[in-house]
C-alpha cells in the first residue's frame, strides 16, 4: 500500500508540473535549440554544415517556418483584430507555434507581441527557406560554419 501511495504521490507530482508548464508555455517560450537558432536545430547530422535539405526537411516539421511568425499570425487572426483568442489559438498547428510571444500573460497573443518576440530574430520574420539563401552568401546549398559566423557579426543571427 505505501509502494502504491508513493507511486500516486509521484504521478501527481509530474502532472501538477506538467500542468504548470502548459499554462505558460505562451508566455515562457520554447527552449532554444542551440547557439545558431534554426541551423543548430535542422543540422541533423551535427557535422556544423546545414544543407538545404537538412533546412528543407527542418521546414517541414514546422509549417510556420514556411512563413515567419507575423505572416503565420495573420493566417490564424480569422477575425482580425490583431488578437488570436483562445478559440484561434486551438487553431494553430502546431500548438506550440506561438511559444513565447504572450508577454503579459494574458493567454491571447496580439499582433504588437508577436512583432516585439521577433524584433531581434531576423529568421523568425522571414521563411526559413528565404533566411537560408540569405546566409548561404556563395549559394552552394551549405551554409557552412564561416557563413554562420557571418551572420552572427553582420546581426542576421544573434547567439542564443
Amino acid at each position: 500500500m505505501s509502494r502504491l501511495k508513493n507511486i500516486v504521490f509521484g504521478l501527481l507530482i509530474l502532472s501538477f508540473f506538467g500542468c504548470k508548464n502548459q499554462d505558460n508555455r505562451l508566455k515562457d517560450g520554447p527552449r532554444s535549440p542551440g547557439p545558431h537558432g534554426p541551423l543548430s536545430a535542422s543540422d541533423f547530422n551535427r557535422d556544423g554544415t546545414i544543407t538545404k535539405a537538412e533546412m528543407e526537411e527542418f521546414i517541414t516539421m514546422g509549417p510556420e517556418r514556411k512563413f515567419g511568425l507575423i505572416a503565420y499570425f495573420e493566417l490564424y487572426d480569422a477575425d482580425e483584430n490583431d488578437f488570436l483568442n483562445a478559440e484561434e489559438l486551438a487553431q494553430v498547428t502546431p500548438s506550440f507555434a506561438f511559444d513565447g510571444t504572450d508577454t503579459n500573460g494574458d493567454g491571447t497573443v496580439s499582433k504588437n507581441e508577436v512583432e516585439d518576440y521577433v524584433s531581434d530574430r531576423l529568421y523568425r520574420q522571414m521563411g526559413l527557406d528565404d533566411f537560408f539563401d540569405l546566409v548561404d552568401t556563395n549559394h552552394d546549398g551549405e551554409v557552412s560554419p564561416t557563413e554562420i559566423e557571418a551572420a552572427h557579426k553582420n546581426g542576421q543571427l544573434p547567439k542564443e
